[in-house]
């Protein structure tokens, strides 16, 4: 009976997908990741995969655009609806690469930040608008705090002792 219980817990925990826990993947950066564009955007945003979390007043979600020299040239408060944030640039007249970065607390709470960038004043990038980005396509972006493998490590131990505490004390 234990031997069977032991399989079934086996097998649930090596059929349950590890990535079900992520945190916070972008589904669409505009301008894209890598992209290249002729003049600035008035705005940058970014869509996650989730609703980001708010706290009344506090700026918990942020976006920061760069110029090439480093110089920040984007307001200082970003705007968060739903699983989409943005962020206006109070300067356009710029070329050259340009750098975002952000720092999201994704719906199920972890903080989630990384960086990405685009070239202005250069001939445009094809990007189709109907395709999204994934997260393999926005190479660095994600850089999470915390391991899941370690909470689903830990929490397969606990589930199968227990199934075994559980099973002992209905054989006695």
């Amino acid at each position: 009976m234990i031997k069977k219980i032991l399989i079934l817990c086996a097998a649930i925990l090596i059929s349950s997908p590890v990535s079900a826990s992520a945190h916070g993947e972008i589904t669409r950066s505009t301008p894209a990741a890598d992209s290249k564009v002729v003049a600035a955007p008035t705005e940058v945003s970014i869509e996650f995969d989730g609703k980001l979390q708010t706290l009344q007043n506090e700026s918990i979600n942020s976006i920061t655009v760069t110029d090439n020299q480093g110089q920040i040239i984007s307001d200082p408060v970003s705007v968060v609806d739903g699983a989409k944030i943005s962020n206006r640039l109070l300067l356009t007249d710029i070329t050259g690469p340009v750098s975002v970065h952000y720092r999201i607390v994704s719906e199920d709470g972890h903080p989630v930040e990384g960086d990405y960038s685009f070239t202005v004043g250069e001939t445009p990038t094809l990007y189709n608008e109907g395709i999204e980005a994934t997260s393999e396509e926005v190479q660095n972006i994600s850089k999470e705090s915390g391991s899941n493998l370690l909470v689903n490590g830990a929490a397969a131990l606990i589930l199968i002792a227990t199934i075994i505490v559980i099973v002992r004390r209905l054989k006695k």
